[in-house]
């Protein structure tokens, strides 16, 4: 009875393995979740900097940060229609491509905003932000564009073929997400670094509305939770 005893913590032992093994297999997109989570981790070190290239770095991390959890369930889907020698990299390409476009653009505002000397101006510029997302949030618009974030694109399993259509399928979901969420990056382009507080709302409402295939019936949720944060960092500083 003892001898019986001793070993019936293996059974369990050997599951909890196969379970987590499973769960490995079943989720290639790991890779690219341990970069957004270091994006995160840099961040809480990081700080609010004011110099040109500080802020392009800064951009450059809540970009990581902010957008590379909505697009893990595209992944997902390229890396598992793909072969599995060349999962991980599908997935690159796709994630690649995808920010391309919120590089770019990120890049050009954040300079901008520097170069005309809007520092002084962060919490109206913030709070203002905020709110323009709320409204952005109950538009037609907006609607389309998060509807777009789902539709995908045939995948070749292998060769230059298979890298040109995860290269394709990453621009065409980027534009679709950047119509979808370029109000909410918004306040990360204008104000530098707002705080991880409201940078983990905003993650939390893009990664929701885009994950659920239905995530445009979360609009008005959004909205309200976007009026009260920009109604507070205007009245509360």
């Amino acid at each position: 009875m003892t001898a019986t005893a001793a070993r019936s913590p293996e059974p369990v032992r050997i599951g909890w393995v196969c379970s987590l093994r499973r769960f490995w297999h079943r989720h290639p997109e790991r890779g690219l979740a341990a970069v957004a989570l270091a994006a995160w981790v840099a961040l809480l070190f990081a700080g609010h900097s004011h110099s040109f290239w500080g802020r392009q770095a800064n951009w450059l991390l809540m970009l990581a940060a902010m957008m590379i959890p909505p697009a893990l369930p595209m992944a997902r889907h390229v890396m598992q229609n793909s072969k599995r020698h060349r999962r991980q990299r599908a997935g690159l390409l796709l994630a690649g491509s995808s920010l391309l476009l919120w590089a770019v653009a990120g890049a050009a505002g954040v300079g901008l905003v520097w170069v005309i000397g809007l520092e002084g101006y962060r919490r109206w510029l913030l709070g203002g932000s905020l709110l323009v997302a709320a409204v952005w949030e109950l538009t037609p618009a907006k609607r389309r564009a998060l509807k777009a974030c789902h539709r995908t694109l045939p995948l070749p399993p292998d060769g230059r073929k298979a890298d040109r259509a995860c290269c394709r399928l990453g621009v065409r979901y980027g534009g679709a997400c950047f119509r979808a969420c370029w109000a909410l990056m918004l306040p990360m382009m204008l104000a530098g670094h707002p705080g991880v507080g409201l940078m983990l709302v905003l993650t939390g409402i893009a990664v929701a509305e885009e994950v659920v295939r239905k995530g445009y019936r979360l609009a008005s949720a959004a909205a309200v939770l976007l009026t009260v944060a920009g109604m507070m960092v205007l009245v509360l500083g």
